[in-house]
């Protein structure tokens, strides 16, 4: 069944049917949501054994603090999170969500934006993206509808990112300095070898040195973030930020044991976690039936220029 909802999915982003334009109710979300649940496997990382989305759910409720883990260009990733939030809601009064997608300098005209719609006003998808200052460099047709979903919600929308002007400034950062950044050498070490084998290897010393200052800031901007927040707080993000191992957990005043943290990673059949990673691997199907891949590929490499580690 899974695999008959992943594939009427996909063919209805080929279809366009994702437009940012489209009618709440006929959105993609809509169409898909109560296939949501049955789709790929979920597994419980310290047993290994594989649960139910209800039984996920039921774990999850409890925690103070929940980060999950995404790859950014995959809309099935974006409606799971957004089932995950009307899921929740229903067990519990959430206290937060936290956006990776959000820069700290569009804080404000956001809280403005929630404000105006809590008092019953609507907004047109187009001008919300202009007044929130949205950044396009996240596509609107993968998160419009997580957006504006969250948007008008009675709990506040957190910017989770760096602004510009401060991944500018990391980027000048220095080489002695980088490494003793971070919490251990090791994860320096596990950073610092991500980037390298996301550019291929192609990268000088300098802009690797910026690209782990500005990896770092993240996942500790994350973890501020979320203590500052009020409970129960929620954290969406591209995987490596929500790592136990790597990412912001390491950053929490609580740290990443805190029985209250709890982490789910959405991924893809293949993808391997250790329970020190994560809690919880939501795996999704790769290819369907007939062995037709059902994701784009994604790249090997990023261009030089690039300045969006993740």
């Amino acid at each position: 069944m899974y695999k008959q909802g992943f594939a009427a999915l996909c063919l209805a982003l080929l279809m366009g049917c994702a437009s940012v334009n489209t009618a709440p109710r006929e959105s993609v979300y809509a169409s898909m949501e109560a296939n949501i649940a049955q789709w790929g496997a979920i597994v419980e990382l310290g047993s290994g054994r594989q649960i139910s989305a209800a039984e996920l759910i039921d774990a999850l409720a409890p925690a103070s603090t929940l980060m999950v883990g995404e790859v950014h260009d995959n809309l099935a990733h974006h409606l799971i999170e957004q089932w995950l939030v009307t899921r929740l809601a229903e067990r519990r009064a959430q206290g937060a969500v936290v956006l990776e997608m959000l820069d700290s300098d569009q804080q404000r005209p956001v809280a403005d934006v929630q404000a105006w719609l809590r008092q019953g006003n609507q907004v047109r998808p187009p001008r919300l993206r202009q007044i929130m200052h949205w950044n396009e460099r996240w596509p609107w047709e993968q998160y419009g509808s997580l957006v504006e979903a969250l948007m008008p919600a009675p709990f506040p929308l957190l910017a989770g990112n760096l602004s510009v002007t401060e991944r500018k400034r990391l980027m000048s950062a220095s080489g002695a300095s980088v490494h003793a950044l971070f919490p251990t050498p090791a994860i320096a070490a596990r950073q610092r070898q991500h980037i390298v084998r996301m550019h291929c290897g192609q990268i000088d010393q300098e802009r690797l040195n910026g690209m782990l200052a500005i990896q770092h800031a993240r996942d500790l901007r994350m973890a501020q973030v979320l203590d500052s927040a009020e409970a129960p707080r929620l954290l969406f993000a591209g995987t490596l930020h929500t790592l136990k191992s790597l990412g912001a957990p390491q950053y929490l005043a609580k740290g990443p044991l805190d029985p209250g943290l709890k982490v789910l990673v959405i991924g893809e059949q293949g993808q391997s976690l250790a329970a020190t990673d994560a809690d919880f691997l939501w795996l999704l199907p790769a290819h369907d039936a007939d062995g037709s891949a059902l994701v784009a590929a994604p790249a090997e490499c990023d261009q030089p220029v690039s300045t969006a580690g993740h």
